[in-house]
Order: structure tokens, then sequence, then C-alpha cells
């Protein structure tokens, strides 16, 4: 299992994708106070090519919670936002490797977030 803090949302986030094939089950938290723009909404798609055709849009207001199992087909992506949007994220994956090797990745990440609190705002 890996989880992930994130209190923030850029313009490039949010692009139609599945999950990486060695993510098994996904759980977001939101807690954000109630959500007034339409960007940031996480939409699950029938597709992976249209934002547009979705079969359900959760707000990232706190208390909200989707849980999906990863597949070929579970697409979902958001329309663009950039700013505060506050999410934990569960993930079950398929190896210890892969949860160290993540633990890793976030670990230097929020190490050059600290070093370079510009970088931080801009990544």
């Amino acid at each position: 299992m890996t989880c992930t803090v994130r209190g923030a949302t850029q313009l490039k986030d949010g692009q139609i994708h599945t999950d990486s094939l060695s993510k098994l089950i996904t759980v977001l938290i939101y807690l954000n106070p109630p959500w007034k723009d339409e960007g940031g909404r996480l939409r699950v798609l029938r597709c992976g090519d249209d934002l547009n055709d979705y079969a359900e849009e959760i707000e990232p207001s706190s208390g909200n919670l989707m849980i999906f199992r990863r597949s070929d087909r579970s697409w979902h992506g958001h329309e663009p936002f950039q700013g505060r949007r506050r999410t934990i994220q569960i993930n079950w994956v398929t190896s210890q490797a892969v949860a160290d090797r993540e633990r890793k990745r976030h670990r230097v990440s929020a190490t050059l977030k600290r070093l370079n609190p510009f970088a931080a705002r801009t990544a």
C-alpha cells in the first residue's frame, strides 16, 4: 500500500489516463471546502479520448471518496484547475518493490519542493 497527500493541482494535471499497471486499487479522499470551480472535478470516463463523455463527476469537497479498481478501461481525468485541491490518495500496488520505489520518488520530490518553494508552485 502507498499513500500520497497532495495540497494543490496544476493546470497540466488531470489529463485522461488509467492508472499505471502497478496499481491495483485507488482510493481518493477529498479534503476541500465546498467546491465552486468547474475545473478539478474528477470525471469517471466512458472512453479514453473524450473528457466530456463521463459516467460520473465527483466534486472534490471534504468527505467525498472515490474508490476504483485499475483496469485498461478505468479512464479518469478532470478539467484544468490550478490552486489548492487537497487529496489523500491510497493505492494498493502489485509489490513491495513498487511501494518502496514510490515512497522514494515522493520523498525526493518533497525534499526538492522544500528546498525550492518557487519550484513547488510551478512544477
